[in-house]
């Protein structure tokens, strides 16, 4: 019995890496599938630009206590239409 599980093992090491071989297809390389384009158009300048100018639209339109809602807001807002019309 410990004769034939050598044979076995030995039979199974050394035909192993053969059928692995013959899965492969010699003549078509494997390459990578292809990716979408990505979208590389950023809002950053307009995210930017919008904020500091709604900022200042929000605190020039608000009085007394309301100007402490008011920046925010209307940074928020500027950020927000700035992003849009810059292309995001």
């Amino acid at each position: 019995m410990r004769v034939m599980n050598r044979w076995l093992l030995m039979a199974a090491v050394l035909f192993t890496p053969l059928m692995a071989l013959a899965e492969l297809e010699p003549g078509e390389p494997k390459l990578p599938p292809e990716l979408p384009p990505s979208d590389t158009n950023s809002c950053v300048e307009g995210t930017f630009a919008g904020g500091l100018i709604g900022a200042c639209i929000g605190g020039l339109a608000t009085r007394g206590r309301a100007r402490w809602i008011g920046v925010p807001v209307g940074a928020v807002g500027g950020a927000l239409l700035g992003c849009q019309i810059d292309g995001g």
